[in-house]
């Protein structure tokens, strides 16, 4: 008699690919993404603030601060198109005065399935941008996945 062996499926998440201007993309867990708006311009930023801080956008009675990570992976690199979403994500340090921050997108973001099969890394920890973990392939296609820790810090230091 032969015995079957069952496998598990391999564990599968949900994830989300968010579009850069750069032709570029971030992924982020499905879960970490509170709704996709049209662009709108943002408030003022304050005068020291980096290039990639756009400002900040009031959603939902929250003053959330719009990034560009375009502007970190290429400081050149300031067009805006038509078709630009922001990604109101929430935040990952469970500041109360800030659930929540906003990455500027090219167009929609699309659904992904991630498991370890297809998830490769393309670089050695430590060797990705400030405020990127990984690069990485997800299928056929690269993106990189945001370090929102270290984001947020920064967004903490530079707004208080």
């Amino acid at each position: 008699m032969n015995a079957q062996v069952e496998t598990a499926a391999p564990a599968e998440l949900r994830g989300v690919l968010l579009p850069l201007q750069a032709e570029q993309q971030l992924l982020l867990p499905n879960t970490s993404l509170s709704e996709v708006v049209g662009y709108r311009m943002p408030e003022q930023r304050p005068d020291d603030a980096p290039d990639w801080l756009l400002g900040t956008l009031l959603w939902r009675q929250f003053q959330v601060p719009l990034v560009s990570y375009d502007l970190l992976l290429d400081p050149a690199r300031r067009e805006i198109g038509q078709r630009a979403r922001i990604a109101i994500c929430n935040s990952i340090a469970g500041n109360p005065r800030r659930p929540y921050l906003a990455i500027l997108l090219r167009t929609i973001p699309r659904l992904a399935r991630i498991s370890e099969e297809t998830l490769v890394p393309l670089d050695q920890p430590g060797e990705s941008p400030p405020m990127l973990a990984r690069h990485v392939r997800i299928g056929d296609q690269q993106a990189w996945i945001p370090d929102l820790d270290a984001l947020e810090a920064e967004l903490e230091r530079i707004l208080g």
